[in-house]
């Protein structure tokens, strides 16, 4: 759910960066809310399934606060790639990433699902 999430968003980015028309942005920005109900709650349960009880607050605690000071960076940089390169550089620079991420992501799962699949 999450790979189909990040997939998405990174169409969606793309789009942005090719839209010509006021509708397409709208259309959009629907479909990047579906993206966010695909990806947020999912990402969080992942997490958390992934350590003990006993540290799941303090991980949750943590994750967030590094997804803050992350949003912040990014948002410099894409400010930045706005004004000094062009706008629609700024979604194709999401939306690579994006897509880069979902790969990572599906890399780690098999390698999780591979390492498990070894210990039993």
């Amino acid at each position: 759910m999450i790979s189909v999430g990040w997939l998405i968003y990174g169409l969606v980015y793309l789009g942005f960066a090719l839209s010509t028309h006021i509708w397409q942005l709208w259309v959009l920005f629907a479909i990047y809310g579906v993206f966010y109900g695909f990806c947020e709650g999912a990402a969080k349960a992942f997490v958390a399934d992934m350590v003990p009880a006993e540290r799941r607050a303090r991980l949750t605690a943590c994750i967030n606060g590094v997804v803050g000071l992350d949003g912040a960076a990014a948002s410099l940089i894409a400010g930045i790639v706005w004004s000094r390169i062009a706008p629609a550089a700024t979604f194709y620079i999401g939306a690579g990433l994006a897509l880069i991420a979902m790969a990572g992501l599906i890399f780690m799962i098999k390698e999780v699902k591979g390492k498990v699949g070894q210990n039993t």
